[in-house]
């Protein structure tokens, strides 16, 4: 019988969209750690950090997201204090061993295989965890202090809400590439930077607009004004999607003007980038504090269930691809 369940933390139970910064899935990742410790596990986290990125800036991370309060005073593990990172068997022995247990008494959860399966090498029990987040909760009805000013409570705007999560994290790299393009000097190579420059034109067009604009919001806007929603209040949100397709589109042309050889279509590119940035800045924030709410408010229990089907319906079934994208292009940037 499992005594203790080990979680990861990055894109298991949130999105680190800065270094120290953890953004939880809400409400899922609490759902989870609260349904754990009901069944009467001890919880611990297992996670590897980067070389400048101590054991106690990790904790620290954790307290700063809410979370420290499910975790066993002997549950915080980190490659620095195993000498082992996941996916070596050695760390979860290390895990385990820290709380006083044997592997067999042990369960880890994450969204990669690798370090599933290396946790099962070391004898633990192991679960992938369902990616993108939340849809192992569809069927659980949200709490009621869930709801505040800028929350309907509705479990479809915290799947879209989840959505920008990962969105956010191409803006982010957005501005660190424009940083990088703009610190150019003139006879630096720009080659260096084509790769970067390319996956953010392929996510921008094909996970931004392709996906999230078309196959789940303007999807569902309709079935929001069959709610009662105002019209007027998804308009300028649809103009926003026309103004960032504009830019995707212009990012693309700029790329390919780079890629043959036009140095100047650099500094058109990098404008470009911080074009995006600014308007999905505000754009997402809008969505979130504003736009979900209202459409959350109209619905019924009935018309919340409908479109959280519908969001894990009309899009690909697993965005694994663009997460990996992402980490790719985050780990081109040094993010």
């Amino acid at each position: 019988m499992a005594k203790a369940v080990f979680c990861d933390i990055r894109d298991t139970l949130g999105i680190v969209d800065y270094k120290g910064h953890l953004v939880l899935y809400r409400p899922t990742s609490v759902d989870l750690l609260k349904s754990l410790k009901a069944m009467g596990l001890r919880v611990g986290l297992i996670t590897n950090l980067p070389s400048d990125v101590s054991t106690q800036a990790g904790l620290q991370m954790v307290k700063d997201a809410g979370i420290d309060g499910f975790i066993d005073p002997d549950g915080f593990v980190t490659n620095h204090d195993a000498n082992a990172d996941k996916p070596d068997p050695a760390i979860y022995r290390f895990a385990a061993a820290k709380m006083g247990l044997l592997t067999e008494d042990c369960i880890f959860i994450g969204e990669n295989l690798s370090e599933v399966v290396g946790a099962q090498a070391a004898g633990m029990g192991a679960v992938l965890k369902p990616f993108p987040p939340g849809r192992e909760f569809l069927q659980k009805p949200l709490a009621a202090g869930q709801i505040s000013d800028t929350s309907s409570g509705r479990l479809s705007e915290v799947l879209l809400e989840e959505d920008h999560l990962i969105a956010k994290r191409i803006v982010l790299s957005a501005v660190k590439l424009k940083e990088k393009l703009d610190a150019l000097g003139p006879s630096d190579e720009v080659r260096t930077l084509l790769r970067p420059m390319g996956l953010i034109v392929w996510l921008t067009n094909n996970f931004v607009d392709t996906y999230h604009h078309r196959k789940e919001e303007e999807v569902l806007f309709p079935f929001a004004m069959m709610c009662g929603v105002d019209p007027a209040d998804l308009a300028g949100t649809l103009v926003d999607h026309d103004q960032g397709r504009a830019y995707f589109r212009a990012m693309g042309a700029a790329y390919r003007r780079v890629c043959m050889g036009n140095r100047a279509a650099t500094v058109e590119f990098a404008a470009l980038l911080g074009a995006f940035a600014n308007l999905y800045k505000t754009h997402g924030k809008y969505e979130d504090d504003i736009l979900f709410k209202k459409i959350g408010d109209r619905l019924s229990d009935q018309d919340d269930a409908l479109m959280a089907d519908l969001i894990g319906r009309i899009g690909p079934p697993d965005i694994t691809l663009y997460i990996n994208l992402i980490a790719m292009l985050e780990k081109e940037l040094g993010l």
